[in-house]
């Protein structure tokens, strides 16, 4: 029968090319609505926790009578009690009251450029909540590790200033003294334009001449459930009062998953509408092959009937060309889309914050659902046509 199935569908070649087509975009668009959610989400949500943080982030601001009690041994001891938080990233960033000029190590006796350059004075855990792939090198040492003095650039701070290993002269206009040190390593932050992250606990220590703080603020992502953005201000308070004798001043959300969160959706409703619709198509044209298959068949049918063979026989045959074509685009489209969700980190360069996307398989599975649902419904005409042919007919 699988025989006669095959033949029926070399019938009408052109009919069977188009509706397979139909079919197949049909399908692809069901999965696709499916990526839209899943590598769509992911990249959108590694791009902005590039840029804005892993939702959720909070940025906590701090008031201390005095700038002068962020010295550098409490900077290390803020580091340390941040870094043994458990259930939440906690990071401090410290805002300098006068910018740093960074530059290329210049030689002796050459002027250094009066340019402040847009820097971030942070520790290590300031990673688990921004993602910086890196590019080269390394990204900070964890508070207790006593390291020196670490200075990471971004792509374009090391298109200006050079890759790890690189020389570079940190200097602020109130004081002449001129610091040498290298790049420590190269981060992919998304940014078009020179970003330098700096050890904030190493550099308090052995940079007391350039350690000016004007202000402090905390940014926190929770890892579970928290309550309101009340706990986590009334946590960061906790800690600012016992290592600082600060206080909170204010919290808000930095990160901006949720401006996404509806594009996503109605992303994944058009796919999945133009998904359905295509079937649709793909049904219709089924049902058009199988009623002319029946005309151009009649007589076979009668002499089949008129032999013995059972209206549910005739119905197999006429129904089969319709199931077996769904099968066989159902699987191609799947090995298609599953090809292309493979081939996607190949197209991504080696420091992409993107990470490897999962294939939908509840979506490929509904789809298939879907191909063979179209098929049976739109074969049920044709069948029931079929079915009704009476044997006494093939005599005339």
């Amino acid at each position: 029968m699988f025989r006669m199935i095959l033949r029926d569908l070399r019938l009408t070649p052109v009919r069977t090319v188009l509706t397979s087509m139909s079919m197949f975009i049909g399908i692809l668009a069901v999965i696709a609505a499916s990526l839209v959610g899943t590598v769509g989400s992911t990249f959108l949500s590694a791009t902005n926790a590039q840029m804005s943080g892993r939702a959720p982030t909070y940025m906590v601001s701090v008031d201390m009578k005095s700038m002068d009690a962020l010295s550098a041994q409490s900077m290390q001891t803020l580091a340390e009690s941040m870094s043994q938080v458990t259930g939440a990233v906690v990071t401090p960033v410290v805002t300098l009251s006068d910018g740093l000029n960074i530059t290329r190590n210049a030689r002796s006796g050459m002027p250094i450029v009066d340019s402040v350059i847009d820097t971030t004075l942070t520790v290590a855990s300031y990673r688990d909540i921004y993602v910086l792939p890196m590019v080269s090198g390394r990204w900070f040492s964890p508070p207790t590790a006593q390291a020196g003095l670490e200075v990471v650039v971004n792509k374009a701070g090391a298109s200006a200033f050079g890759g790890t290993g690189s020389p570079v002269a940190i200097t602020s206009r109130q004081t002449q003294t001129v610091t040498a040190t290298t790049v420590t390593g190269v981060v992919n932050d998304g940014r078009p334009d020179p970003r330098v992250y700096i050890n904030a606990a190493s550099f308090a220590f052995f940079e007391p001449q350039l350690w000016n703080p004007a202000s402090l603020a905390v940014y926190v992502h929770p890892e579970h459930d928290m309550g309101d953005s009340a706990a986590v201000a009334s946590m960061v308070n906790d800690m600012v009062y016992d290592t600082l004798g600060g206080k909170t001043s204010g919290i808000q959300r930095v990160d901006n998953s949720t401006s996404y969160d509806e594009v996503l959706r109605y992303l994944q409703i058009a796919f999945a509408i133009c998904g359905v619709l295509l079937l649709l198509v793909a049904a219709l044209g089924l049902m058009n092959i199988g009623l002319a298959d029946v005309e151009q068949r009649s007589r076979e049918l009668l002499i089949r009937r008129a032999l013995g063979a059972s209206r549910t026989n005739v119905m197999m045959l006429v129904a089969g060309s319709s199931i077996v074509l769904s099968a066989i685009v159902a699987v191609v489209a799947v090995a298609v889309s599953a090809a292309l969700v493979m081939a996607i980190p190949a197209w991504l360069p080696p420091d992409s914050p993107i990470p490897k996307p999962e294939y939908p398989y509840a979506a490929a599975l509904y789809a298939l659902g879907g191909s063979m649902l179209t098929a049976l419904l739109s074969s049920v005409a044709p069948a029931l046509k079929a079915s009704k042919l009476e044997p006494a007919m093939a005599l005339r």
